[in-house]
Formats: structure tokens, sequence, C-alpha cells
């Protein structure tokens, strides 16, 4: 089990590379349409316990997760390591540290 902060410049790069099977935007639906990091899906944070059937399936797999400021990214990371989860990704001051484009 691993937990990792990134910053923007190595979430960007392994986006590139494709090295997350899964990416979860936890802010709302109204803020993941406002701009989202590309392949995001969106998972509200209070959404996360009625979709575990469905994170179960990637608990071997790559999992960036971010939020607006990453407080509650680290948080659900810290949950889905103690589910078992393998290797979690969290984006270093959330998405309002990004620097880069988003998609909308």
């Amino acid at each position: 089990m691993s937990i990792t902060n990134l910053n923007s410049n190595r979430v960007k790069l392994m986006i590139e590379e494709n090295q997350f099977d899964l990416i979860i935007d936890l802010r709302t639906e109204d803020n993941y349409e406002k701009g989202h990091l590309q392949g995001a899906i969106n998972i509200p944070i209070n959404q996360i316990p009625d979709k575990m059937n469905f994170l179960n399936s990637y608990k071997d797999k790559k999992i960036l997760l971010y939020c607006g400021i990453g407080s509650q990214s680290k948080s659900v990371c810290k949950v889905l390591a103690v589910n078992g989860f393998e290797y979690l990704y969290s984006l270093y001051k959330g998405i309002k540290e990004y620097k880069y484009s988003l998609e909308y």
C-alpha cells in the first residue's frame, strides 16, 4: 500500500504517458464541468461509498485522486488504502495549483 503526493508537473507527465489506470475528480459535478484533468471521471467525495463496487476492480491499479485544494483527496486515499488499494496518488494542493490546460 502506498499513497504518493504528486505536484502538477509530475501529474501532467504521468497523464501524458498514460501511467494512471483511473483518475478521479472528487469535486462537485459543477466544478468538474468547469474544467478537469484529461481522462478524469467525476465521483464527488460524498458518492465514494456508493462507488466501492466499481472502485474495487481497481484495487491493484494506479489511481490518481484530486479535489480543489488537496485535502479531500488525501483523506479518500487513506480510506482506500485501509480498504486494500495498492497504488494511490493525490494531486498536491489540488486542481487549484494545477498549472496546465484542463478538459471541459
